[in-house]
């Protein structure tokens, strides 16, 4: 209770004995934010649409720990390509929230289309089109053809 009330600064130690008890972090302790594990499922392309197989939750390629997200359905993508190299250069990791499918101006996505093909890209509405946000100006906006389906934001 004194540590509560300001009338006596824990030590280390005494902090790490009430951590291991608690079976939680210092930090958590401390009241810093939990780190949610985030699946890293595949790979999207910041370039043209293209084909993607499915993949499911234990297919996972690996897992990185992120704090402070909002409430969502969370997994992540490797960003394959150029076109988006001003917010996700080639090689990049983006996390994408499943739960966020309400399509916003100027804002960036994944898409996919009925037929399988995938993109990660900014969107406007209107006209209603696909954009890169690239550095590389050969890059152009793609006009969709059909229905866009987000998978997320």
């Amino acid at each position: 209770s004194r540590y509560e009330t300001g009338k006596r600064d824990p030590k280390l130690a005494d902090l790490d004995s009430l951590a291991s008890f608690f079976r939680i972090s210092i930090g958590q302790l401390l009241g810093e934010p939990v780190p949610m594990q985030i699946p890293v499922l595949s790979s999207v392309s910041a370039g043209k649409l293209w084909g993607q197989d499915g993949v499911y939750g234990y297919e996972a390629l690996r897992h990185i720990s992120v704090s402070d997200l909002p409430p969502g359905d969370w997994f992540a993508l490797e960003v394959q390509g150029d076109s988006m190299n001003r917010v996700a250069p080639d090689g990049s990791v983006i996390l994408v929230n499943k739960s966020d499918d309400l399509l916003v101006d100027d804002k960036f996505y994944v898409f996919a289309t009925p037929d399988g093909d995938s993109t990660f890209k900014r969107y406007r509405a209107r006209p209603e089109r696909l954009l890169p946000f690239s550095f590389n100006p050969d890059h152009e906006r793609i006009d969709p053809q059909g229905e866009l389906h987000v998978i997320g934001r």
